[in-house]
């Protein structure tokens, strides 16, 4: 995995408080692993050093890799300090993602991602045999229900990122018609970030 260089803060703004500056990391594991690490150990703003390129041919497994871990930290309601170059990429399929400070070279994307942005945007939860996607990217509420076993097995591998030669063509097809997986070159990566917790305050598995 390609390591991520981060630095973290105790607070969703960067204060020069003591104690809030909670120092610096390299994201070599899982994301999630280490978002939840982050998350539990009182970390609230993250920053990453390195602007997330779309336009590098041949990088992009490297974007992904960072994509993944904005997708984890946003999903643990980690503000993230990011920049993000676009390329021919578009990004209202990241638009559930927290907001870069800056897209370079389109600060109306930046603007209008901001001003559109909010906490489950587009979100999934597991149950028994299943898994469920609320997505409100378009504006409106879309609700897709995976069940099948081997499109669940699939989205397990997606989680951080994989060749996308390594998914059967079929159910790739499927989840990218669905809008729930992102192609990028040759990697695939899940889009949805996962909750625990529905707006009513029921807990969810």
């Amino acid at each position: 995995m390609t390591p991520v260089t981060v630095t973290l803060w105790r607070d969703y703004e960067e204060l020069d408080r003591p104690g809030m500056f909670a120092g610096t990391a390299v994201v070599s594991g899982p994301a999630a692993d280490e978002s939840r690490v982050f998350f539990e150990s009182g970390v609230r703003r993250v920053a990453l050093s390195d602007t997330v390129d779309l336009e590098i041919a041949g990088g992009q497994a490297a974007a992904v890799r960072t994509l993944v871990l904005v997708r984890e930290l946003t999903g643990h309601g980690i503000a993230v300090d990011w920049r993000l170059r676009l390329g021919a990429e578009r990004w209202r399929p990241l638009s559930h993602l927290y907001p870069p400070a800056e897209v370079v070279g389109a600060e109306d994307v930046r603007r209008e991602w901001r001003d559109s942005y909010h906490f489950f945007k587009c979100v999934y939860r597991r149950g028994p045999g299943f898994l469920q996607v609320r997505d409100r990217r378009s504006e409106i509420l879309r609700k897709v229900t995976v069940d099948g076993p081997v499109h669940r097995a699939a989205i397990d591998h997606l989680l951080e990122g994989c060749p996308a030669s390594a998914i059967p063509p079929p159910i790739l097809r499927d989840l990218t018609t669905m809008r729930l997986v992102h192609l990028l070159g040759g990697t695939a990566w899940w889009l949805p970030y996962r909750v625990r917790q529905w707006p009513a305050g029921k807990k969810v598995l």
